[in-house]
């Protein structure tokens, strides 16, 4: 058992892929490709050729489907709408899981990951040995109650379960402390390797406190209703990050935004069924691509103040002037 594993305990039972899981698991491609083809001087080589990647991840997306398009030109129809436009109003990201403070000595600064219901601060190893089992501990904060079986207990004067893993073959060990913090606030801390004890594991309950820091890559505008469906860290570098928004009436409706180290060259060669036209927007005042497949969605790139970019994709049947307004709400 792994940490994989160990999220996927967390969280809920894997949906199947959509469209717009495709497209999200293409927007991280295109961010990675955009990263391995820069020179040595930062300037980006052009792309090509047309290469069609599919891999296999355990974790969020099974499938990675990736398109880089060749050279043409193809002017796109307009959208065949199955909704009407929503109606955008004011998104608050979630509130942040309590942190440990302090943080224990030989672990990393929190990341963050997400899916619906649940959203985790994972604290890693700072150097993870050979051979021996990641030292990690979860904190998982949802509005309700999680799954799971364990002993009943009391934590801080409040029912509690604890759980406990002592797996001999491959080694793991991990024990779950699950509470109701405060009113809706749902509670499970797991602490996995040398946290594996129910002792250490209260301990470092009675350090959590309330935070005020936000998820690094936000979306501060969403259609009525909507909510955060999933959240991945970025590396270090700054890419990769991932926030994903959806229709909780309409799951296979989403919204994703992914951030690259910069802008795509010749971005509308570069996206699904290319070649497409690209648009000139300009987005909080810097420029940006936006391009329409038919049918499917918007997708809209543009830089970030920090010099990285985002990419965006958005529902067909939302407005341009809406994708622009979800664009100009990303920070």
């Amino acid at each position: 058992m792994n940490e994989f594993t160990m999220i996927r305990e967390h969280g809920p039972a894997p949906t199947p892929l959509s469209d717009e899981v495709l497209a999200k698991a293409r927007a991280d491609l295109l961010a990675e490709i955009h990263a391995t083809t820069r020179t040595k001087t930062g300037r980006p080589s052009r792309l090509r050729r047309r290469t069609t990647i599919i891999a296999a991840a355990a974790a969020a997306v099974a499938v990675v489907a990736g398109v880089i398009a060749n050279e043409g030109t193809r002017t796109p129809k307009s959208p065949s709408p199955t909704h009407e436009a929503p109606v955008l109003i004011k998104f608050h990201m979630p509130t942040l899981p309590p942190e440990l403070n302090p943080v224990p000595s030989g672990v990393t600064e929190p990341g963050f990951t997400a899916e619906p219901g649940w959203l985790a601060a994972v604290y890693r190893d700072a150097e993870n040995k050979p051979g021996e089992q990641m030292s990690t501990i979860y904190v998982v904060a949802s509005s309700s109650q999680p799954g799971g079986d364990g002993a009943q207990t009391t934590y801080a004067g409040k029912p509690a379960v604890v759980e406990k893993i002592d797996q001999k073959e491959p080694a793991y060990r991990a024990v779950t402390l699950s509470w109701e913090r405060s009113p809706g606030q749902w509670i499970k801390l797991t602490g996995s390797g040398r946290f594996a004890d129910e002792h250490t594991v209260r301990s470092l309950a009675g350090t959590l406190v309330d935070t005020d820091k936000r998820l690094s890559l936000d979306i501060s505008v969403a259609p009525a209703g909507w909510e955060l469906h999933a959240f991945k860290d970025a590396a270090q570098d700054g890419a990769g990050a991932v926030t994903s928004l959806r229709d909780p009436r309409n799951p296979d409706r989403t919204i994703h935004v992914s951030t690259m180290l910069g802008l795509v060259p010749n971005y509308g060669r570069a996206v699904e069924g290319g070649p497409r036209d690209a648009i000139p927007v300009s987005v909080n005042g810097r420029q940006g691509d936006l391009v329409q497949i038919p049918g499917k969605r918007w997708m809209l790139q543009a830089p970030l103040p920090d010099g990285r970019a985002f990419q965006l994709q958005v529902p067909a049947d939302f407005t341009q002037r809406q994708v622009i307004e979800l664009a100009e709400g990303v920070s």
